[in-house]
């Protein structure tokens, strides 16, 4: 058994995280050939802009009350930030920051607080179930949400946004949207179809595959960023992306293409970001500015403090 190193740091989720427990049967290979080799066709570009999408998430302290019935109520106060970075091939700007804060309670408690120590004002949001769990998937709801509006105004604009993560939330856009999963964790293909991807050479793809979700139903494909080390796993560099199948085969074709002929541009190196190469040059230029447009956690947690003390003197 030959040993391979996982190239992401271990304090960060493994980028291949295979579970078989979540393979469901075969997908449909055949929507683009019946021939499943690598595919390398770079392009000229079929955009004059791009967009890079992302948004983090952070706790800024979680919170717990009592019913009127005295059953314990989690919440949290939680901030999010969503923003992109636009590129015209040449240059990348910041494009859109949006911040917001939240304080989310179960329970469908909605209760909105002001810490006017420092002007910031949490908008109430109720979680239905008042489950730790519950309450934190509400904050990451909210960021999709907000990720999902930020993309569909840039969409409208005639531009190709790559969007960090599945297309789960951006059930209502089909346009020029490609989304970019960084971790490979459910294997949609069988053994003999996946064997392919770890052969992929920089800049190839494989074929096309058709994910019948009902909720969801989508091309995908995996496209290999840059050159793995000899001590590397052949899965490293590896990327799955996706489109919505109400394109069509030939719109998901031709940016399939273009997302390997742009994107092995933009991959990021060890050197300067820890989850190389799949975390993009322009996502992780991004998720540093969000995090600091967020503040200071350490200040906003005494303004929390501070207000709660002052609630109950």
């Amino acid at each position: 058994m030959r040993l391979y190193l996982d190239p992401w740091p271990p304090d960060y989720e493994a980028p291949v995280a295979i579970d078989d427990s979540l393979y469901d049967g075969p997908v449909d290979t055949r929507v683009e050939t019946e021939v499943w080799v690598a595919i390398r066709n770079p392009q000229q570009s079929l955009f004059g802009r791009i967009c890079f999408i992302d948004g983090t998430r952070r706790i800024d302290a979680r919170v717990l009350a009592e019913d009127a019935d005295g059953k314990l109520v989690h919440g949290l106060f939680g901030t999010i930030a969503v923003g992109c970075v636009e590129s015209d091939g040449a240059r990348a700007c910041l494009g859109k920051v949006d911040v917001r804060r939240f304080l989310v309670m179960g329970g469908g408690v909605s209760r909105t607080e002001n810490l006017s120590a420092l002007g910031l004002t949490y908008q109430g949001e109720a979680a239905h179930e008042s489950s730790p769990e519950e309450v934190l998937s509400r904050l990451q709801n909210l960021m999709r949400d907000a990720e999902a509006k930020l993309g569909a105004e840039l969409l409208a604009a005639g531009t190709c946004v790559f969007a960090d993560g599945p297309l789960t939330y951006f059930a209502h856009h089909a346009d020029s949207l490609i989304g970019v999963v960084k971790k490979i964790q459910k294997p949609y293909l069988d053994p003999t179809h996946f064997a392919l991807v770890a052969r992929l050479g920089v800049g190839e793809r494989t074929p096309l595959f058709h994910i019948a979700d009902p909720k969801h139903e989508r091309y995908s494909w995996y496209l290999r960023l840059a050159a793995v080390r000899g001590f590397e796993h052949p899965l490293s560099g590896i990327l799955r992306l996706e489109v919505r199948s109400s394109i069509g085969v030939e719109a998901a074709v031709r940016l399939a293409d273009y997302a390997a002929f742009e994107l092995p541009r933009y991959a990021s190196h060890p050197v300067r970001d820890p989850r190389a190469p799949q975390n993009l040059l322009p996502v992780g230029a991004l998720e540093t500015e969000l995090r600091r447009r967020m503040g200071d956690a350490t200040l906003i947690r005494r303004a929390i403090e501070k207000r709660l003390y002052d609630l109950e003197h």
